[in-house]
C-alpha cells in the first residue's frame, strides 16, 4: 500500500463531499454552483495525482492519470476566478465563458504532446510529472489568478455597498485565497531540480473548507470563530494523518501505523467537538451574555396585557440587547387579515403604515419555514416584499402558535457588523415562542374586555328600552289629551259655524281666524299621529323578544317622506334640500318603524350638518354660494338593498370617526338636540336586528355618506354571511 497516496485521496473525497453538500444546501445560489465547479476541478486534480502515486511501477498508466489530472490543474484557477467574479458581481464576469474556452487549446496540447509534461520522475512517494517547455503557462495562470482574486477581495473588505453578511464572507474568502497562493509550491516541485513531497493537498483542504464555511456558515458564526474552528479541524486532520504516517515512515511498521490511524480517526471527532465548543464559549462570551438577557426578557413578556405596549416592549428589548440598527414587529390583525406594524426601533421608516396580507407569498413562506431565517437566503421575489421597509435586513423571525403565524420580527444588521450566530437563532426561536404566547394572551384579554363591554352595552340598552317603554306610555297619554283637545276644538268650531253663519259671513276677520284655527289643529292631528308612530317604533325596538314578528315588506319612499315631514316640524323649515334616486319598485324588507327611525336619524344628522357648514361658511366669509344638498338613493344588488344617504355638509373630523357609533357620543353643540344615542341605536337596529351593515365615509368640510346594507329575504339568517361581502 502506498500511504503517500492515501492522504491526497482522502482529501479529494472530502472536497468532493463538501462540493455536493454546499450545492445540496443552496441549490439555487450561484455561489454554491460555482463552488461545486471548483470542487470538481480540485477533486480531478488531487484524485488523479493520487492514482498516479498508487500506480508506481506502471509508468504508462500513471502518465495517463497525470494528463487527466492536468485538466483539474488548469480548470482550478478558472473556476476560482469565476467564483470570485460572481461573488463580487463584477462586470467582468461576462468574460468567464471566453476564459473557459481559452483553456481548451492548453488541454489539447497536454493530451497530444509532451510540451506540458515531458514525462514522470520516480520519487519516494511515487511518480510525479516533470515540467515541459510550456509548463510555465499553468504556473503563471495559477499564481496570478489566485493573487488577483485575493487582491480584489481585500480591496472590497469595507465596501459600503456590501451588507454585514457579505462583508463577513469577503473576510473569509480573502483569507482563503491568500492561503491558496501557497499551492503554487506543488507546481514548482515539477521541475527536476526540486525533490520535495507535495503537501499542497493540506493547503487545498484549508482553502476549500473556508470557502464552504463562507457559503454555509457565514450566517451562523463570526469569522474569528469560523477560522478558529477550521484551524482546529486542520490541526486534528494533520495529526490524525500525520502521526501514523510518521510512525510508518520511521519504523516501517505500516500495520501499526494503520491501527494508529483507525484509533485516531475514532477519537478525533469527539476531540474536535470538545475543542470547538471550548473555542466557541471563549470567543462568544459577550454574545452569550445578551442571549441570556433575551431569554430572561422573553419570560417577562407574558405578564404584559396590552398589545401595543407589548410590541413596544419587545422591540425596545431587542434593540437594546442585540444592538441592531433597526427592528420591526408585525402582528396579525384578525379583523383586517393583515400583519400590521405595531412596534419599530432604530433607523426605521417613520411611516409605520406598513402591512402584509395574511395570504401574501412572504407570509406563506414564513408559515412553511416556521423558524428564523436569514434575509439574504430569500429569492428576489420574496425580498421585494420588504422593499418599503429598510435596507440591510439581516434576519426574519416568525412567531408561530399552533401552526399559525401570528407575528414576525424584521431585524437589521448588528451595529458591530458581526453576523447572527447559530446560538442567536436558537435564542430567537425561544423569544418568538414566548412572544407568540404573550400576543395570544393580549388578544384573549382584549376579546374578553370587548365581550364585557358588549354585555354592559346590552344591559344599558335594555335599561334604555325599559325607560323608553315607560316614557312612551307617558307620551302616549299626553298625545291622547292633545287628540281629545283637537276633537273638542273641531266640534266647537263646527257648532259655532252652524250657529253663527250670518256673523261669519259679515265678519271676514272671524272667518279667517276660524280657518287658521282649523289649519293649526289639522297639523296638530297629523303630527300627533306621526309622533304616535315614532313612539310605537321605540316601543317595538324595546320589545326585543318580539321584534322578529314585525318584519315585513314596505315602501321605502314613504318612510323617507314621513321622515322629511318630521324634520320640517322639528326645524321649522318649509323645505328640506333632499333629492331622491329611488327605483319605482322600492319595497324593502325589515321592521318598518326601526328602518324609519334609522332613516330619520341619518337624514336629520345630514340636514344639521349642511346647516352647520352653511353657517360656518357665512361666518368665515367663504363659499358664499354654497347650496346644501342631501341625496337618498336605493339600489338592489344580489339579494341585498343598499341605502345611501349622502350630504355635502360639515363632515366628521378624523379623530371622531371611531366614536360615531359609541353610546352617548355627540358632536352637536349644546344648543342643538343631541343625546348621543341615535347613531348607537341605529347601528344596533341595523346590525343586530336586521343582520345588515352600516358604514360611513366622511371628509371634514366636504361631506358624509352613510351606506346601509340590508338582506332582501324573509329568511335573514341565510344571508348573514353574505352581508359583509356585499359591503
Amino acid at each position: 500500500m502506498n500511504y503517500y497516496a492515501l492522504f491526497p485521496s482522502i482529501t479529494a473525497v472530502l472536497i468532493a463531499l463538501m462540493g455536493f453538500f454546499v450545492l445540496y444546501k443552496n441549490r439555487r445560489n450561484i455561489l454554491s454552483i460555482t463552488y461545486s465547479f471548483l470542487s470538481f476541478a480540485l477533486f480531478l486534480w488531487l484524485m488523479d495525482f493520487s492514482l498516479m502515486y498508487w500506480f508506481a511501477g506502471y509508468y504508462n498508466i500513471a502518465y495517463i492519470f497525470a494528463k487527466i489530472g492536468f485538466v483539474g490543474v488548469i480548470l482550478t484557477p478558472v473556476c476560482a476566478l469565476h467564483f470570485i467574479l460572481e461573488f463580487l458581481n463584477s462586470p467582468y464576469k461576462k468574460y468567464i465563458p471566453y476564459i473557459y474556452i481559452s483553456t481548451i487549446p492548453v488541454i489539447i496540447i497536454n493530451f497530444t504532446s509532451h510540451l506540458i509534461y515531458r514525462g514522470l520522475s520516480n520519487n519516494f512517494w511515487g511518480y510525479y510529472p516533470i515540467a515541459g517547455i510550456l509548463y510555465f503557462i499553468p504556473l503563471i495562470q495559477f499564481t496570478l489568478t489566485f493573487s488577483t482574486c485575493a487582491y480584489m477581495l481585500f480591496g472590497n473588505l469595507n465596501n459600503p455597498k456590501f451588507s454585514a453578511i457579505k462583508q463577513q464572507q469577503t473576510k473569509y474568502l480573502a483569507v482563503a485565497f491568500s492561503i491558496a497562493v501557497l499551492g503554487s509550491g506543488d507546481y514548482i516541485i515539477k521541475y527536476p531540480f526540486i525533490n520535495f513531497y507535495p503537501f499542497a493537498y493540506i493547503v487545498v483542504i484549508f482553502f476549500s473548507g473556508i470557502i464552504a464555511l463562507s457559503i454555509i456558515k457565514t450566517n451562523l458564526m463570526d469569522i474569528k470563530l469560523a477560522l478558529t474552528q477550521t484551524g482546529i479541524l486542520v490541526v486534528l486532520y494533520a495529526m490524525v494523518l500525520g502521526i501514523p504516517f510518521y510512525i510508518g515512515l520511521g519504523t516501517g511498521e505500516w500495520f501499526l501505523a494503520s491501527l494508529m490511524l483507525f484509533a485516531l480517526s475514532t477519537i478525533g471527532p469527539m476531540v474536535l467537538k470538545y475543542l470547538q465548543r471550548k473555542a466557541e464559549r471563549i470567543l462568544l462570551a459577550e454574545q452569550n451574555a445578551y442571549q441570556q438577557l433575551l431569554v430572561q426578557a422573553s419570560k417577562g413578556m407574558i405578564e404584559q396585557q396590552q398589545l401595543p405596549k407589548l410590541a413596544q416592549l419587545t422591540v425596545r428589548i431587542i434593540k437594546r440587547s442585540v444592538k441592531v440598527n433597526f427592528v420591526y414587529l408585525f402582528i396579525l390583525d384578525h379583523e383586517k387579515n393583515k400583519y400590521v406594524c405595531l412596534g419599530a426601533r432604530g433607523e426605521v421608516n417613520k411611516n409605520l403604515d406598513i402591512n402584509f396580507s395574511e395570504d401574501s407569498k412572504i407570509c406563506e413562506y414564513m408559515k412553511s419555514v416556521k423558524d428564523p431565517f436569514l434575509f439574504f437566503n430569500l429569492r428576489k421575489s420574496l425580498k421585494d416584499s420588504f422593499s418599503n421597509i429598510a435596507k440591510d435586513i439581516n434576519l426574519i423571525v416568525p412567531s408561530m402558535l399552533r401552526d399559525k403565524l401570528i407575528a414576525f420580527l424584521v431585524l437589521g444588521e448588528k451595529t458591530n457588523k458581526t453576523v447572527y450566530s447559530s446560538q442567536d437563532i436558537e435564542v430567537f426561536k425561544t423569544l418568538s415562542n414566548q412572544a407568540g404566547l404573550a400576543i395570544e394572551n393580549c388578544n384573549f384579554l382584549a376579546e374578553t374586555q370587548k365581550q364585557q363591554k358588549r354585555l354592559y352595552d346590552a344591559e344599558k340598552l335594555a335599561s334604555i328600552g325599559g325607560m323608553a317603554d315607560g316614557m312612551a306610555h307617558q307620551i302616549k297619554n299626553r298625545l291622547n289629551v292633545f287628540l281629545m283637545g283637537h276633537t273638542n276644538i273641531d266640534f266647537e268650531i263646527k257648532d259655532f259655524e252652524e250657529a253663527n253663519k250670518e256673523l261669519i259671513d259679515t265678519k271676514p276677520q272671524i272667518k279667517n281666524m276660524l280657518q287658521e284655527i282649523k289649519s293649526t289643529i289639522s297639523k296638530m292631528e297629523e303630527n300627533v299621529k306621526k309622533t304616535d308612530t315614532i313612539v310605537k317604533g321605540i316601543l317595538n325596538f324595546a320589545k326585543t323578544t318580539e321584534k322578529d314578528t314585525y318584519f315585513g315588506y314596505f315602501v321605502f319612499k314613504e318612510i323617507v317622506e314621513q321622515s322629511v315631514d318630521l324634520m320640517k316640524v322639528k326645524h321649522r323649515a318649509d323645505n328640506i334640500p333632499i333629492t331622491l334616486s329611488i327605483p319605482k319598485e322600492d319595497k324593502i324588507y325589515g321592521v318598518r318603524s326601526q328602518i324609519q327611525e334609522v332613516v330619520y336619524n341619518c337624514l336629520d344628522n345630514a340636514y344639521e350638518a349642511v346647516l352647520e357648514k352653511q353657517q360656518l361658511n357665512k361666518l368665515e366669509n367663504i363659499d358664499t354660494d354654497f347650496k346644501p344638498e342631501i341625496n337618498v338613493s336605493l339600489q338592489f344588488i344580489d339579494g341585498f338593498v343598499n341605502i345611501a344617504i349622502k350630504d355635502n355638509g360639515i363632515g366628521i373630523k378624523k379623530e371622531n370617526e371611531a366614536k360615531i357609533f359609541s353610546a352617548f357620543f355627540t358632536t352637536k353643540p349644546s344648543s342643538k338636540s343631541g343625546s348621543g344615542i341615535g347613531a348607537y341605536v341605529t347601528k344596533r337596529m341595523i346590525e343586530e336586528n336586521h343582520k345588515g351593515k352600516i358604514v360611513f365615509n366622511s371628509k371634514y368640510r366636504q361631506g358624509t355618506t352613510f351606506l346601509i346594507t340590508l338582506p332582501m329575504s324573509k329568511n335573514i339568517n341565510e344571508q348573514i354571511n353574505k352581508t359583509a361581502e356585499v359591503v
